[in-house]
């Protein structure tokens, strides 16, 4: 059975590079995997007059739209007779962006196991996919310079996170320590710290130097309502795709822990979490001095990442799923 898959998205820049992390591996899947084929459109890039060209020139029997800014091209994607998914990862703190949308679609695909049962309830098929790492960008180096510390947090400071460093501040003060993002102007001694924070969005190329150049990376994931976007509260379990990035540059990190973590990683052997900020601090003195056990942890940590959670492991899972949910089609 041959699959050809249409790929829409905007375009827009990520963080972690989602876009070319997503296209790159599934065109490296379309070269190893019988029967499969890709196209691809982003609508920031690419007039749309080219879409229909595309559309009819590959002739998909089935079609995601990345993100669900692109919800008006979906009636262009429907002429084509293919069956058509809405791709969505920022579940489910955005969820108010586009719960209105689900019911045009034929099935769903999250990366937050917590929303599956909501969108199953709404009688659409969902894929639970997480997101995964690109280890061609996120990879072991080593820096110098303004990129080692001996804790640092990438990120930006929503409204739970400024919470959290501002308990967290007394701390840090006295510690070698990197903010990198935006939205950091709301801590309560900004002024105090500002010297530690680069208020700005990096590359994903620069944040593994940060990454690389760490003794420890923070990783603290959103509540799930932070930004009032969540009306019906539905959790989130599932660590988020920082959680691979720092795992795939062979660095230690502690992390806020989350449900399905140990679907991912083996906890005090591959991955450290913590509860609260006494656990925290604790456990930052105690691995800032466990040279080798710190080191032990991120390796192996690196080696269940490059076996089990680059983007390439993550598509090939997906398109297995979605052979399963074409096949129930009929």
């Amino acid at each position: 059975m041959v699959m050809r898959l249409f790929y829409l998205s905007s375009g827009k820049k990520t963080l972690s590079g989602l876009n070319p992390n997503m296209i790159g591996a599934f065109r490296r899947l379309e070269r190893k995997r019988k029967g499969f084929r890709f196209e691809s459109f982003l609508s920031l890039k690419e007039p749309r007059r080219k879409l229909m060209r595309k559309i009819r020139s590959f002739q998909p029997d089935v079609a995601v739209i990345f993100g669900h800014d692109n919800h008006d091209l979906l009636p262009q994607l429907r002429k084509s007779g293919a069956v058509v998914g809405l791709w969505v990862v920022n579940d489910p703190y955005s969820l108010e962006n586009y719960r209105w949308k689900v019911p045009h679609y034929d099935f769903m695909v999250t990366q937050e196991s917590g929303c599956v049962p909501f969108y199953r309830r709404m009688k659409v098929p969902c894929i639970h996919l997480p997101l995964a790492t690109n280890p061609d960008v996120y990879s072991p180096q080593s820096v110098s310079g303004p990129y080692r510390s001996e804790i640092c947090f990438v990120g930006n400071g929503w409204p739970t996170r400024i919470r959290f460093f501002d308990e967290l501040t007394p701390y840090l003060l006295d510690k070698k320590f990197i903010l990198v993002g935006k939205k950091w102007e709301g801590l309560k001694q900004y002024g105090r710290l500002k010297s530690n924070i680069l208020n700005r969005t990096v590359s994903p190329k620069e944040a593994a130097k940060y990454y690389n150049g760490a003794k420890v990376v923070l990783n603290i994931h959103r509540a799930n309502n932070d930004v009032d976007k969540n009306p019906l509260l539905l959790p989130a379990h599932t660590p988020n795709n920082r959680t691979f990035d720092i795992a795939a540059c062979r660095s230690f990190q502690l992390l806020d822990c989350r449900r399905d973590l140990n679907r991912f990683y083996d906890p005090e052997k591959e991955i450290v979490c913590f509860q609260g900020i006494g656990d925290l601090k604790e456990k930052i003195d105690r691995y800032l001095v466990q040279d080798e056990e710190r080191e032990r942890i991120a390796v192996e940590g690196y080696r269940r990442t490059i076996r089990e959670h680059t983007y390439d492991a993550r598509l090939e899972s997906f398109l297995d799923q979605l052979k399963i949910l074409l096949r129930k089609r009929g």
